[in-house]
């Protein structure tokens, strides 16, 4: 299986699935890496640097890693007078998770470098609701896979919070590869 999704992706031809006219050129094939600062994320960037571009011709494909960045939320309580943060404290809140967002990117390329791979890497930061913003994304970048980790939230943190992958599975227009960490359980009955 693992030899499948990276010769599924070397068999795209120029234009997404029909044969180019006169193109010589093969089509780069986009990954799109969705990371925040779970191991589950950096996980699945692992998964797609050993399986996708482990022994190919990683001329033929372009890593995109995408780090969302979740507005400043203001919460306002039925019949309470609202409670809206100074302008200090959102410049300041702004600067940290700009600096997280930054820490969390050079940890992903400093994993693609280590890996001893010529991978053609572009890295974005981005900021709105991570499950819109991915798929919004992957739409004007046209990419051809979506990877992104799974958290394993339990089924009513799943309804309360939502699931990024879940909505993202649902509503990108590409395909999506969801990475699950294996749990020692399942790691040592492989063995």
């Amino acid at each position: 299986m693992e030899k499948g999704i990276a010769e599924a992706f070397s068999s795209i031809p120029e234009g997404g699935g029909t044969a180019a006219i006169g193109a010589e050129e093969k089509k780069k094939v986009r990954v799109m890496v969705a990371i925040d600062d779970s191991g589950e994320s950096f996980y699945s960037l692992q998964w797609v640097l050993d399986h996708v571009f482990g022994s190919r011709n990683n001329d033929e494909f372009l890593l995109s890693i995408v780090h969302v960045i979740e507005p400043f939320p203001t919460y306002m309580l039925p019949g309470a007078p609202a409670v809206f943060p100074s302008t200090s404290i959102v410049r300041s809140v702004n600067k940290a998770q700009e600096e997280n967002a930054s820490a969390i990117l050079s940890r992903a390329i400093d994993m693609c470098t280590q890996t001893n791979q010529d991978v053609h890497i572009n890295t974005s930061i981005i900021e709105g609701d991570p499950k819109e913003m991915i798929c919004d994304l992957a739409e004007q970048m046209q990419v051809d896979l979506i990877v992104i980790g799974s958290r394993g939230l339990g089924k009513i943190k799943r309804a309360l919070m939502g699931s990024v992958s879940n909505y993202v599975i649902h509503h990108a227009k590409c395909p999506v590869l969801v990475v699950k960490t294996p749990t020692t359980k399942s790691m040592s009955s492989n063995a």
